[in-house]
């Protein structure tokens, strides 16, 4: 398979872990002496299925060692939304020569820190055997609780399951985040609130996943893929003091 170039948005300061820890950006948070960022890069560049990575965040990260892994470091825009596109932009026309026969576009985050190259070769390996324009992963409460972590998340109760969103994304075509943007906008807007999140994307409760996927790929004009992942920890990230106290007890 070709290896895909992966974005990791870094952008963002004093979030609710400012105070608790005194970083103005969380990307330089350390655990156990590295930096939350040092740590998600280091588990992607040891993947075969990756091959450049490209960061969106200040010049504070290029006084990171593991930065040297980082084709490049691009800066932030106004908001996550504009981050992505700027990546995207870059990785489309530079790394990508603006052809469109290429592998698409993994995205994940300065605070999944909970990955490891297992879980990240597994995923896209999983992404790169399906034919959809938009790949998203979900954990089922119960794998949380079969494998002992907390079950703190956001979930959706869908399809008789409740499932959390992950840290990593696959977008096949550039073309689909212009299209889609405004609908992604306020979809993320509501994503901790699961009824208006369903009612956004034209769905309820009921429906079984792949009625689901009919119904988003028809809303949004698009190949859609929900996909269940076995890994809770790719479920996890670091967005408040509790996830960070859990990242420094399970994490060397």
């Amino acid at each position: 398979m070709t290896p895909f170039n992966v974005i990791l948005l870094a952008g963002g300061e004093r979030g609710p872990l400012y105070e608790p820890t005194g970083c103005e950006e969380k990307a330089l948070i350390p655990i156990h002496g590295e930096p939350m960022l040092s740590r998600v890069i280091g588990v992607f560049r040891k993947c075969s299925h990756v091959d450049q990575i490209v960061v969106v965040g200040s010049s504070r990260l290029d006084e990171l060692e593991a930065m040297q892994y980082v084709r490049k470091r691009l800066f932030t825009g106004i908001n996550v939304v504009q981050n992505l596109l700027h990546a995207v932009t870059y990785v489309k026309h530079r790394l990508y020569g603006g052809r469109s026969d290429h592998p698409g576009y993994v995205v994940s985050f300065c605070d999944a820190v909970f990955l490891t190259p297992e879980i990240v070769e597994s995923t896209l390996a999983e992404i790169a055997n399906d034919e959809a324009d938009v790949v998203l992963h979900y954990v089922q409460r119960s794998a949380f609780e079969k494998a002992g972590l907390p079950a703190e998340r956001t979930y959706l109760p869908v399809a008789g399951m409740e499932l959390t969103g992950t840290t990593i994304y696959y977008v096949r075509r550039f073309k689909h985040i212009f299209s889609i943007m405004p609908k992604l906008v306020a979809i993320r807007r509501h994503r901790k609130d699961p009824q208006r999140f369903l009612e956004l994307i034209g769905c309820h409760s009921d429906m079984s996943l792949p009625e689901i996927e009919e119904a988003i790929s028809e809303r949004l004009g698009i190949r859609l893929r929900i996909a269940l992942s076995p890994y809770p920890e790719l479920g996890m990230d670091v967005d408040k003091p509790a996830d960070l106290e859990l990242a420094r007890q399970l994490l060397e």
